[in-house]
């Protein structure tokens, strides 16, 4: 079984129902223009569920079939669709280049020789001039110990991910480690360090 299935395999959402409090920060108001956005490794499904309740058009891949499953049942439960896929986040050509208005990436922690084609997977999608928000735990979350992943090699640092946007048609709005407060469900819980993230896709 795949690690995430197993993780995700109970009745609780182990990250919570709620939004993360970054995305409910960017996006905190109803739109009537149907806009498209992806986000990737969703997990359980609550940012796209709380994205599609304010009218957006959402589409998340994840590699959990476990995860997909309490995603279609969270937006059944919330009254709204959301299309979920399964797809490896960090492979290329997981969708069609300039198709969504927004992208977004939420502890989406994965191996350092698989960083550079999730922050493809970020950019490439997006129309000319569509944003990427994102939410990791930086190198140094290992000593708050309030969630994230063990190995330090999945986790961030500043000048790390601006080398990997240094390749990508991309203007970088925001980019920093703050410490903030996650109490989202069972596994993020207190102060933690993260690197937030304001990217715009730029071809002009």
């Amino acid at each position: 079984m795949y690690i995430w299935d197993k993780k995700f395999d109970e009745k609780d959402y182990i990250y919570g129902k709620s939004p993360n409090a970054y995305v409910k920060e960017v996006f905190n108001r109803e739109t009537a223009d149907a806009e498209k956005i992806l986000i990737l490794a969703e997990g359980e499904g609550r940012n796209a569920v709380y994205l599609a309740g304010l009218g957006y058009k959402v589409t998340t891949f994840d590699l959990s079939k476990v995860g997909i499953e309490k995603q279609l049942k969270l937006a059944s439960e919330a009254g709204v669709e959301i299309d979920a896929r399964y797809g490896d986040v960090t492979e290329a050509n997981l969708v069609a280049d300039n198709s969504f208005d927004y992208t977004i990436n939420v502890f989406g922690h994965v191996l350092t020789e698989d960083k550079p084609g999730m922050f493809n997977n970020l950019v490439r999608p997006l129309v000319n001039h569509g944003h990427s928000y994102f939410e990791f735990y930086a190198k140094d979350q290992v000593n708050f110990g309030t969630g994230g992943p063990k190995d330090v090699n999945m986790l961030y640092d500043v000048d790390e991910i601006k080398d990997y946007l240094s390749d990508l048609p991309v203007k970088v709005h925001r980019l920093e480690k703050v410490e903030v407060e996650r109490y989202e469900g069972s596994k993020h819980n207190g102060v933690g360090s993260v690197i937030q993230g304001h990217i715009e896709k730029v071809e002009d």
